[in-house]
């Protein structure tokens, strides 16, 4: 009989020593100033989460250009040399609390501040060179500022993202087509940096699958992670999702009181052409269940075809799910966004036996609500 793994034991991933086998996920604080630096309410969130017992964190997405930057407000930056310095004293900070940090490095794409000007099928094969480099150079940056690791942002339907899936990709150059054409910007990427930093912890964040007919389903997501770990990724995190189809990487309700409150575009328009709009956002949105484990099925089958680590996040907001997606479905780490929002000292809660399942309502209120104001929990309840 195979001895049960004890998620809350100290554990490796990709060489950093974990204080445990859950992470919290990256997650979009909206906490960094005017200039993209991070804040000390920033650090303080990052210190508050490592005293409520994660095993790990994963930063919130950083720009590793001007034109990658978020639509929503108070993303940190990661574009300049300039940027080291703060970064370092946020490290510091955390690992005074024992704890590991990654950094996750993105460019939002045409989802961001550059908006359609960064249409993958139009932009130059110059600028993709230019964003290659940028990744690059993000890294670094991210090592010397004492990052544990970094993790590229390859989901969610940012520009890399835009570039692997075939329902955005339709290039007909070395960097569209195949599945081995659209891998190849981030496989310029990892190799570039691999070149720079041999030994660095390198982890890439996929979709599993995209819900799109003409999109990344799990079998090509496979062949993905295949190709990533042959470029020198030491592990994979898998998630889902691409623009607010089926609510995106999330699940649960669409939150259309928040959306007709907070949502721009929207929150704006006069109240009698609100009131006829609202009926249609559920529709304009397809709203998905919340399934438990949603992510897991393609986690498991990218582990079973890979042969290095994988963590899962999705629908994962009790420890019966956290000890059975380890122990039961074979993934080595677990990671969690939203149940920590409302909860930073969830998992002590889960190891101290003091709660069993977040409180967490999936309600996705906190997604609507970063294009106005920095992370919180809403709790399904539109603010006054």
């Amino acid at each position: 009989m195979i001895n049960e793994i004890d998620v809350f034991a100290p554990s490796e991933l990709a060489g950093i020593r974990l204080n445990n086998r859950i992470l919290r996920a990256a997650t979009d604080e909206g906490l960094a100033d005017e200039s993209g630096n991070p804040t000390e309410k920033l650090i303080k969130l990052y210190e508050t989460l490592a005293k409520g017992g994660v095993g790990g964190i994963i930063t919130g997405y950083m720009s590793v250009s001007k034109d990658g930057e978020s639509m929503m407000p108070g993303m940190t930056m990661i574009e300049s040399d300039e940027r080291i310095t703060r970064l370092a004293e946020v490290v510091s900070r955390v690992h005074e609390m024992k704890t590991p940090i990654i950094c996750q490095i993105a460019h939002c794409g045409r989802n961001g501040i550059a908006g359609k000007d960064f249409n993958v099928n139009r932009i130059s094969e110059e600028t993709i060179e230019r964003v290659i480099n940028d990744f690059v150079c993000a890294a670094i940056r991210a090592e010397k500022a004492g990052f544990d690791g970094v993790e590229i942002h390859l989901a969610h339907g940012y520009f890399l993202s835009e570039i692997l899936s075939p329902h955005t990709n339709k290039r007909k150059d070395k960097w569209g087509g195949s599945t081995e054409k659209r891998v190849r910007i981030v496989k310029e990427i990892l190799m570039k940096i691999r070149s720079k930093l041999p030994d660095y912890p390198i982890l890439v964040k996929v979709n599993g699958n995209e819900i799109y007919k003409d999109g990344i389903h799990t079998e090509e997501s496979v062949q993905i992670s295949r190709l990533l770990e042959k470029c020198g990724v030491d592990a994979i995190e898998v998630s889902c999702g691409i623009d607010w189809k089926q609510m995106g990487p999330a699940r649960g309700k669409v939150p259309v009181e928040m959306i007709m409150h907070d949502y721009p575009g929207i929150k704006n328009l006069p109240k009698p052409v609100k009131t006829l709009l609202k009926p249609f956002v559920p529709m304009m949105m397809e709203e998905a269940s919340v399934d438990r484990k949603y992510n897991v099925p393609a986690a498991k089958k990218i582990k079973e075809s890979v042969g290095i680590q994988v963590i899962v996040i999705g629908g994962i907001h009790d420890l019966e799910d956290i000890e059975s997606t380890i122990n039961e479905d074979g993934i080595d780490f677990v990671s969690m966004s939203r149940p920590l929002i409302l909860e930073p000292g969830l998992i002590n809660k889960f190891k101290q036996q003091t709660e069993q399942k977040a409180k967490c309502l999936s309600c996705n209120y906190c997604l609507i609500g970063l294009y106005n104001a920095p992370v919180r929990c809403y709790y399904g309840k539109v603010p006054k």
